[in-house]
């Protein structure tokens, strides 16, 4: 829905025609359905993609060029003023202040605000990086993260929630890489709690994309899962943490419904078989012999997928 369409469903509730129920019934079916927009009003958004892009690459290629020129000053004002001009220009695209926090989810000036603010946590993070001597990785990533999720929480996009995301595990594995003694054990048990992190938020709707968050948390997760198989000594762990995602994945699909956790499930399952296989045989197991067992662990998870989905009801 457009801001003129928002608009009158709105004094449709004003003038009593309906209630309030029934417009954020109406809201929610149209909430999925694909916008119509005008060919000046994309003209108008890929302009805002390529700005930001634009004034983000830019500042990135100024630090870079005269990194060796600049005082520390000099190198901290770059990505502060390109933060700053990327807020300022999300805020203008939405209307202002206040009318940046009615923006309907969906409209053209949503989109192009979240991506802005998306990308001023870009450049915050490297403002916090090259303002720092030691740390540079962790103290950038901190400092970005806040304003990413920040930025969500104002105008929530799909680009706003990857980039939380990317930066959240930047982080995470910036802290544990801080610690000589941590091996891959221990950054992967860290990336698979903050997959869980994600996927309960995702689960519990504290994200407005759900589907994303899961896909992020999922993602998150299998990635380390499999950080164990780097240390001979822990793999063990890589195939129990992998098969316990791909049990939480069916579990959370047979409640929710929701297909990205069938295919992690599917995709987890396929994976830590096939490794095991390998593992336990000593490699002794060919290459085809191999692509037959990932075949029939694919074809059993996928029956299990649609065992599941035919037996719980319709989210």
């Amino acid at each position: 829905m457009d801001e003129r369409q928002s608009a009158a469903l709105r004094g449709l509730v004003r003038d009593g025609v309906i209630s309030a129920e029934q417009e954020r019934a109406v809201r929610g079916a149209l909430d999925g359905a694909p916008a119509v927009t005008s060919r000046a009003g994309r003209l108008v958004e890929a302009a805002g993609y390529v700005g930001g892009g634009l004034l983000l690459g830019g500042a990135v290629l100024l630090v870079g060029a005269a990194w060796e020129d600049l005082t520390r000053l000099g190198r901290l004002v770059l990505p502060l003023v390109a933060t700053v001009l990327l807020v300022v220009a999300g805020v203008l695209v939405g209307g202002g202040p206040r009318a940046l926090l009615r923006l309907d989810a969906g409209t053209v000036a949503h989109r192009v605000a979240g991506v802005l603010f998306a990308l001023a946590s870009i450049t915050a993070a490297l403002a916090g990086g090259v303002a720092v001597d030691d740390h540079v990785v962790l103290v950038g990533a901190a400092v970005g993260l806040p304003v990413a999720v920040a930025a969500y929480a104002v105008v929530p996009t799909a680009a706003g929630l990857l980039v939380s995301g990317a930066l959240s595990v930047v982080v995470v594995m910036a802290f544990v890489g801080e610690d000589p003694s941590a091996g891959p054990l221990a950054m992967g048990l860290c990336l698979v709690g903050l997959g869980a992190v994600w996927l309960l938020a995702a689960a519990g709707h504290v994200v407005r994309h759900r589907r994303l968050g899961l896909a992020i948390g999922a993602v998150v997760a299998f990635f380390g899962a499999q950080q164990p198989l780097g240390s001979s000594d822990d793999a063990v762990w890589a195939y129990a943490l992998t098969a316990a995602l791909a049990v939480v994945c069916f579990a959370g699909y047979a409640r929710s419904r929701m297909i990205v956790l069938l295919v992690a499930g599917v995709v987890a399952t396929t994976v830590v078989v096939t490794e095991a296989v390998w593992d336990w045989t000593d490699g002794a197991v060919g290459g085809g012999w191999l692509l037959l067992v990932a075949g029939a662990v694919l074809l059993a998870a996928g029956g299990v997928g649609l065992r599941l989905r035919r037996a719980t009801p319709a989210e």
